[in-house]
C-alpha cells in the first residue's frame, strides 16, 4: 500500500533511482498497449470521429457542424475544432490511439495538480496520500469509461486545475490563458473562470479580454472570415440556443439535472413511457422543479464569489469541489466519461473522513457508500434490472447533488470557523 501511495509523489531525487525508472518505463509500455487497443477499436459512430472528423473539415474549409459524416453531432466551439486539426493529421485509428496514450498521461497530471491543490489549501493535512489514493479508486470506473471512449473531459480538467492551482501560487498570467482555452475548448470552465475572476485585479480582466478575442479571431482568420461567422452562428444555433430555450436530452445515461428529473417524472422525447418513472408530472412542474434548484446553486455560487471577494476569505477546497459538481448538474449533457473530476472531488470526501473525529462521520459514511455503489454498479455487477433502474432514476445525479450540497455546507461551516479564529 505504502509503495502503491508513493508513486502519485515521485519527486526529481527519486526519478534518478533505477527502480522508478524502471517503474515509470513499465507503465508508458501498458499506457502503448491500451491506447494502441482502444484506437484499433474506434467506429464511425464514437465521439472521437467528431473531434477528428471536426479537425479535416475545419482544414477543407466545410462545415463543422453538418458535414460530419457517420458520426456524431459536433457541439463544440471552433476553437476546439482549429485544435483538433492537430488529430485529423492521423489517420482515424492513428489519431485514436495517440490521443488516448495523452489520456493516460492527463490521468497522471489530474492527479499530481489534484495533490498540488489540497497541499495548498490544506498544508498541515497528514492523510493528503491516502485520501488521494482513494480518491483515484472511487473515480476509476470514470476514467476507465473515458478512457475507452476516447474522450476530451480530462484535458479539459487538466487544464482547469492547472489554472485553478496557479491562480493560488498567484500566477495569474498563467492561468488565465489556461482556463480561457479550456472554456474555448467546451464550455463548462466558464463557471472556473468566473471563480478565478472574482479573486482577481483588473490585470486579470484585461488578460480575459485579450485571450478571449484571441481564441475567437484566430480561427476567423485560419478559417477565413465569412466561414469563420458561420462557424460561431452554427454552433449557437445547434447548441447553445436550444438548451437556453430549454432543451432537455432524457437519455437513460445522460446525468444532467434536467435530464434526471424527465427521466423519473417524464416521458422520452418520442413519448415513449419510461419503465423507471417514479410518477408523471406535468412538464411545467419538472421545469418549475429544475430551476429552483439551478437557481438556488446559482445563489450559491454567487454567494461564494462575493463572499471571497469582499470579506477576502480564503480559498477552500469546498468551494472548487462545489464548482466542479455544480457545472455536471447545470449541464444539459452529463455522461459518466464527463464525471472525471470526482477524483477531485473524492479526495476532498476521503480528507474529510481522515480529519473528522468518530461521531461527525456519518454523513461521509453515506458519501463513501454512494460514491463506491455507482462505481461498482453495472450490468456485469448487479444485473441488468438493477443497472437499468440506477440509470433511470438517476442515482449518480442524486449522489452529485447530495456531494454539491455536502461541500456547501462545509464551505459555510468553514468560512464561519475562520472568523471566529
Amino acid at each position: 500500500m505504502k509503495n502503491i501511495l508513493s508513486l502519485f509523489f515521485i519527486d526529481q531525487t527519486k526519478l534518478r533511482n533505477t527502480k522508478y525508472v524502471s517503474i515509470i518505463g513499465l507503465f508508458i509500455i501498458v499506457f502503448a498497449i491500451v491506447s494502441i487497443i482502444s484506437g484499433r477499436d474506434i467506429s464511425l459512430q464514437a465521439d472521437f470521429t467528431v473531434f477528428w472528423q471536426a479537425g479535416k473539415n475545419y482544414i477543407n474549409g466545410v462545415s463543422l457542424y453538418s458535414q460530419i459524416g457517420g458520426t456524431e453531432r459536433y457541439i463544440y466551439p471552433p476553437f476546439a475544432a482549429m485544435c483538433f486539426q492537430l488529430l485529423a493529421l492521423f489517420s482515424l485509428h492513428q489519431a485514436a490511439a495517440l490521443f488516448c496514450f495523452c489520456n493516460l498521461l492527463f490521468w497522471v497530471m489530474i492527479i499530481y495538480y489534484t495533490q498540488k491543490i489540497i497541499l495548498q489549501l490544506a498544508p498541515q493535512s497528514t492523510h493528503v496520500k491516502q485520501a488521494l489514493f482513494i480518491g483515484f479508486i472511487l473515480s476509476f470506473r470514470y476514467f476507465l469509461y473515458h478512457t475507452w471512449f476516447i474522450q476530451m473531459n480530462e484535458l479539459v480538467l487538466l487544464l482547469s486545475l492547472a489554472a485553478v492551482y496557479n491562480h493560488l501560487i498567484k500566477k495569474d498570467h498563467y492561468a488565465i490563458p489556461l482556463v480561457v482555452a479550456a472554456t474555448f475548448i467546451k464550455i463548462i470552465p466558464l463557471f472556473i473562470l468566473i471563480w478565478i475572476l472574482s479573486k482577481s485585479n483588473f490585470k486579470s480582466y484585461l488578460r480575459t479580454a485579450v485571450y478571449t478575442a484571441i481564441c475567437i479571431i484566430i480561427p476567423l482568420l485560419m478559417r477565413g472570415f465569412h466561414q469563420g461567422l458561420i462557424d460561431l452562428q452554427e454552433y449557437y444555433v445547434t447548441f447553445l440556443q436550444p438548451f437556453q430555450e430549454g432543451r432537455v436530452e432524457p437519455k437513460l445515461q445522460n446525468y444532467g439535472l434536467s435530464a434526471a428529473l424527465y427521466k423519473v417524472f417524464s416521458y422520452t422525447e418520442d413519448g415513449d413511457k419510461y419503465h423507471y418513472i417514479i410518477n408523471i408530472l406535468p412538464t411545467a412542474t419538472i421545469n418549475l422543479i429544475y430551476k429552483c434548484i439551478i437557481i438556488f446553486l446559482l445563489l450559491a455560487f454567487a454567494g461564494m464569489l462575493i463572499y471571497g471577494r469582499f470579506k477576502k476569505a480564503p480559498v477552500s477546497l469546498y468551494e472548487i469541489s462545489f464548482i466542479l459538481l455544480f457545472t455536471h448538474l447545470v449541464s444539459g449533457i452529463t455522461w459518466e466519461y464527463h464525471l472525471v473530476s470526482l477524483l477531485f472531488v473524492a479526495s476532498v470526501v476521503a480528507l474529510d473522513y481522515f480529519n473528522s473525529k468518530n461521531k461527525s462521520r456519518v454523513v461521509l459514511y453515506i458519501l463513501g457508500f454512494l460514491l463506491f455503489f455507482n462505481l461498482i454498479i453495472g450490468a456485469d455487477t448487479v444485473g441488468y434490472y438493477l443497472y437499468y433502474k440506477s440509470c433511470g432514476g438517476s442515482l449518480l445525479t442524486w449522489m452529485l447533488l447530495l456531494l454539491c450540497t455536502y461541500n456547501l455546507v462545509r464551505y459555510i461551516k468553514q468560512q464561519k470557523e475562520s472568523r471566529t479564529i
